[in-house]
């Protein structure tokens, strides 16, 4: 099999899998009796161990193989899934989390690297298109997956996702993988030009998920609270997959976005204001609404910034590394405070706090783009 057909279809299994959980965790854990304060730290403690281990998996798959260290990635996600079925206590959901996270942080950044290896600007842009619409079927359909599942049965949707891990486990072992040549890469002319907007796009992607996380950390609550039920809540969440995957296609075909900082300033305006929806709302289709423009912020700052992680020289695991760290430092920080705020002062709050620091990040890029550009960058319309 083509090495990237191959992890095509792998990163669909994967986020599809990690998904399905992502929306049983929570609902399972309130049947213990969890507060806003417990799904934070569920969420927090689970976030802190991968982006800790992220800034390491990626360099030691530079060093040993990326397929071995992804193979011990499946190994203990597959255990944590499984896991889940004998919790009962909050702090049980909490070590989980932790070792759901380490887990994956062996399986994303060593993935990232091994699909970029070789290629060079015109072939990475497809290949990272592909690779996103790849991963993100798997998010629009697990959250509603998850949903039916854990109302057919709460311990279901953990059952078919320890399955899924153990297949991709087989997978990495047994199924040949054909690597293409690798491509006459020259990417010297750009360097100074991608290494500023590398922090630009690192910036963005980190308050994109400190949004992400408290919104699926937190929301489930908000929506149980408004009864609204599992299988129409799994639903909402998927929306958020929608627009990410067609933002996520669009991007595959164009490269105008490409050192350019405006299309990720609107995508971030129009994210803040579509926190501000799920921050107001009570009927599911604001919360519809809302989620729709949280994916298209995705799909334009994830793609921005594992680009301009992999459009570098040399191996690509300590970057790509970072790249996943600042994800996990966003879903660390996000559920977090969100938790705090919720519990201590609104529910609703945590919403529109995640849109202030949106807000607050466009002008931390503006400064430092207006300050730091490369010498003989010429701003693009719109720039």
């Amino acid at each position: 099999m083509k090495k990237d057909t191959f992890l095509y279809i792998n990163a669909f299994l994967m986020d599809c899998c990690f998904s399905i959980v992502g929306v049983c965790v929570p609902l399972h854990a309130l049947h213990f009796g969890a507060t806003y304060d417990d799904l934070g730290w569920i969420n927090t403690c689970g976030a802190l161990a991968y982006t800790l281990t992220s800034l390491v998996s990626g360099r030691l798959a530079d060093r040993m193989g990326y397929r071995l260290v992804m193979t011990v990635g499946c190994v203990f996600l597959a255990l944590a899934f499984v896991g889940y079925i004998g919790v009962n206590r909050i702090w049980h959901f909490i070590l989980l989390s932790v070792l759901t996270a380490v887990a994956i942080a062996h399986y994303w950044p060593p993935m990232q690297a091994y699909l970029g290896r070789g290629k060079s600007r015109d072939m990475l842009l497809p290949a990272l298109g592909r690779f996103n619409v790849a991963w993100t079927l798997g998010v629009c359909i697990g959250p509603a997956a998850g949903g039916e599942l854990f109302e057919f049965h709460p311990f279901s949707g953990f059952i078919l996702s320890g399955f899924l891990a153990v297949l991709l486990f087989a997978g990495l072992l047994v199924v040949p993988i054909v690597e293409s040549e690798p491509d006459v890469v020259n990417r010297q002319s750009v360097a100074a030009t991608s290494g500023h907007f590398l922090p630009l796009a690192l910036l963005a992607n980190f308050a994109t998920f400190f949004a992400i996380g408290l919104v699926r950390a937190l929301f489930p609550k908000l929506a149980t609270d408004l009864d609204i039920s599992p299988s129409l809540l799994g639903y909402l969440l998927a929306l958020i997959a929608l627009t990410q995957v067609a933002v996520f296609y669009f991007m595959s075909r164009t490269d105008r976005w490409q050192f350019r900082l405006s299309p990720i300033i609107f995508a971030q305006l129009l994210a803040a204001f579509g926190l501000g929806l799920i921050g107001i709302g009570t009927q599911p289709i604001v919360f519809g609404c809302g989620f729709l423009l949280l994916g298209g912020l995705i799909g334009v700052t994830f793609t921005a910034s594992i680009f301009y992680s992999l459009y570098a020289e040399g191996p690509g695991g300590r970057r790509t590394g970072i790249h996943e760290a600042i994800v996990g430092s966003g879903f660390l920080f996000g559920p977090l405070l969100g938790g705090l705020v919720a519990e201590h002062f609104n529910a609703r709050l945590p919403y529109l706090m995640g849109s202030m620091v949106i807000l607050m990040t466009i002008g931390i890029q503006l400064f430092i783009h207006k300050m730091k550009a490369p010498s003989g960058f010429v701003p693009q319309a719109g720039d």
